[in-house]
């Protein structure tokens, strides 16, 4: 965590030079709190998750940290601070050296990381507008971070209101540079309907970088006066509100073979809930219809167990509606996200086609030769560069040259037959233990690698989850078989440098095969490891196998040596000419003239290529190619 400086002076004038329009700003939260007193505005607030909880919310006077212009306020809306994902990504208060507490740190606040303010009215008939917030990159851009990265940062955000799964406002893409200033307004002006609930959402997205500038620290960054408003300037009385639900809001990671179970718990307000409760998936009404129990103590608890169908892969919306006491309807709504990845049916290759059990590992390592980090150091392109043999010496201007020890196969790759979990010391890390040192590496391992495993899933038709836990990065590409014309498709991606964690994915998969995947892996400096499993029962127990684990429940099968397949036959003069795919040299092409025969014919000598030449005659005949097994 890094110290914000010099934000009070700067906040004082601020305020007034940007708001400019004084009463216009009904709430303005500037995170201020009497200097005398130097206590932070919310007295509850350690810097750890889940960060700001209660803070803004139902302003009717100024207070701490938060300033009501125009002797109204927003008395009817409640805030709801988060973070996607949570609570690696939320807002916490930071100060300027112990003087006041001062503005609102966006924690975590990496490139695909998202924090969220929500603005619940209590009342159907309030409505929130969403005014406009400064950016604060808090260090100053020329010296005072320290470093060359800190002082050349660049942060860039999409910026948008939405309310459910509906985009009502942006997204605006706003990219700045470090300067320790807040001067990087975001005006948005956005008035919802009567009763709305509007989610403000701050993403964090990739930078467009100019010559000297780096990506910004994900903890070097702020937001301020954050200003809103209700219409009417009217205090309504609070109605019954939603004060617990599962699943949260953007819950992400959720399985879509059954939607999630829900549960909500309603908490009457001056006006109390009087029945008429609905809930809805999607639109459509759940069924069976929810079930609803009063709990006492003016609460009353709404559950459904979700439903056994496959869901679609992205967000999804639980809508609850329910009436009070006067008649008025009120709606609280919940998105999920079920995100998988559908395989193509030409990328599968026929089932029982795996011959070798495993997977082919190559490494490449510029640990002795890197003294000025890469630009694109702890990323998946990076890896790729390296991985390729371009990745560029920035002190030399010519490219690195590979320090691992080569493989015994013609690309220096290794054939590995067991499972891809490694380590850097061969001490366990992770979720698994039995790590080995990386294929190529000294025992302690090297800086500045990249590896690619080379593997053929057996997949039978149905729905996965896979998990990669890696310290840093990689990605999973499910990649088109020899002859297929098609893409890789990213399946799974962490693209920076972090300590051991998990990234989990969802594949979908609707016909039945093996299919290619290739899985690469990037570490930059210290520590380095990295695994590849799948999840069974991903609802209930979620265990964890290695892929191709033979010891372990149900693995997913990993074979490096598949069995040849032919991928044409064209006719050339007196010649049929054959070519194949997959197998290991030396092959042999056998023929006869009937599938009855019991013994095929070798055509020519063995060879390690893969094409022949079959001669053409008067009978039918039928060719297959078959290998030695390594």
């Amino acid at each position: 965590m890094k110290r914000i400086r010099n934000l009070c002076p700067a906040a004082l004038v601020a305020v007034g030079v940007f708001l400019g329009r004084g009463a216009q700003a009904d709430t303005t939260l500037d995170f201020e709190s009497d200097a005398s007193l130097c206590t932070p505005p919310q007295q509850n607030n350690p810097n750890n998750p889940p960060g700001i909880t209660n803070f803004g919310s139902f302003a009717a006077a100024s207070s701490g940290g938060v300033t009501v212009s125009g002797g109204f306020g927003t008395p009817n809306i409640g805030l709801i601070w988060g973070g996607i994902p949570s609570p690696e990504t939320r807002w916490e208060y930071y100060n300027d050296g112990g003087y006041r507490w001062s503005g609102v740190q966006l924690q975590g606040s990496g490139i695909g990381n998202t924090e969220k303010l929500t603005f619940v009215p209590n009342n159907p008939g309030a409505s929130v507008v969403i005014k406009s917030f400064n950016f604060h990159p808090y260090y100053y851009f020329t010296g005072s971070g320290g470093s060359a990265l800190e002082s050349d940062e660049r942060f860039t955000y999409d910026v948008s209101v939405v309310s459910g799964a509906a985009v009502l406002f942006g997204p605006t893409h706003v990219t700045f540079r470090t300067d320790a200033s807040k001067n990087h307004p975001v005006p948005i002006n956005y008035t919802g309907a009567p009763g709305q609930t509007l989610k403000l959402r701050i993403t964090r997205v990739i930078d467009v970088l100019a010559p000297g500038e780096g990506v910004g620290n994900a903890f070097d960054i702020a937001v301020d006066d954050i200003a809103f408003a209700q219409t009417p300037a009217t205090t309504l009385p609070a109605g019954p509100q939603v004060v617990s639900v599962t699943p949260e809001d953007d819950t992400t990671g959720l399985g879509a073979v059954s939607s999630p179970p829900y549960a909500a718990t309603i908490a009457d307000g001056a006006n109390t809930l009087a029945g008429q409760i609905q809930l809805r998936l999607d639109g459509n009404l759940v069924s069976p219809p929810p079930t609803v129990t009063p709990l006492g103590g003016g609460q009353t608890s709404v559950t459904y167990p979700g439903a056994a169908t496959l869901l679609s892969s992205g967000p999804h919306l639980y809508t609850l509606t329910y009436a009070d006491n006067l008649g008025a309807f009120y709606t609280n709504e919940v998105v999920f996200n079920t995100v998988y990845t559908t395989l193509p049916a030409a990328y599968a290759l026929p089932p029982g086609s795996g011959v070798v059990p495993g997977f082919i590992y190559r490494t490449v390592s510029a640990s002795s030769q890197v003294v000025t980090p890469p630009a694109n150091g702890n990323t998946v392109a990076r890896a790729e560069a390296q991985l390729a043999g371009t990745l560029t010496n920035m002190d030399t201007s010519t490219p690195y040259t590979n320090e691992a020890t080569l493989g015994p196969n013609a690309d220096g790759s290794y054939n590995v037959d067991t499972v891809l979990n490694f380590n850097n010391d061969g001490l366990d890390t992770g979720s698994f233990t039995g790590d080995t040192v990386f294929p190529g590496l000294p025992l302690g391992g090297d800086n500045w690698f990249a590896t690619e495993a080379k593997l053929y899933l057996d997949l039978p038709a149905g729905y996965y989850r896979f998990g990669v836990n890696s310290d840093d990065g990689f990605e999973v590409t499910a990649t088109p078989p020899q002859g297929v014309s098609g893409a890789p498709i990213v399946t799974g991606v962490f693209d920076d440098g972090r300590g051991a964690a998990d990234t989990l994915f969802d594949v979908l998969v609707q016909t039945s095969g093996i299919y290619p995947f290739r899985v690469v892996y990037f570490e930059s400096t210290q520590s380095s490891s990295c695994e590849f499993f799948s999840v069974n029962n991903i609802v209930t127990t979620a265990d964890k196998v290695l892929v191709n684990d033979a010891s372990g429940v149900n693995p997913v099968k990993s074979f490096r040596v598949l069995a040849p397949r032919i991928t044409s036959i064209a006719r050339s003069g007196a010649s049929a000419i054959v070519n194949w795919a997959y197998g290991a040299p030396p092959y042999q092409v056998q023929v006869k003239t009937n599938l009855t025969d019991a013994v095929w014919s070798n055509v020519g000598s063995p060879t390690a290529g893969t094409t022949a030449n079959v001669p053409i005659d008067s009978s039918t005949k039928y060719i297959r190619v078959g290998f030695t097994r390594p």
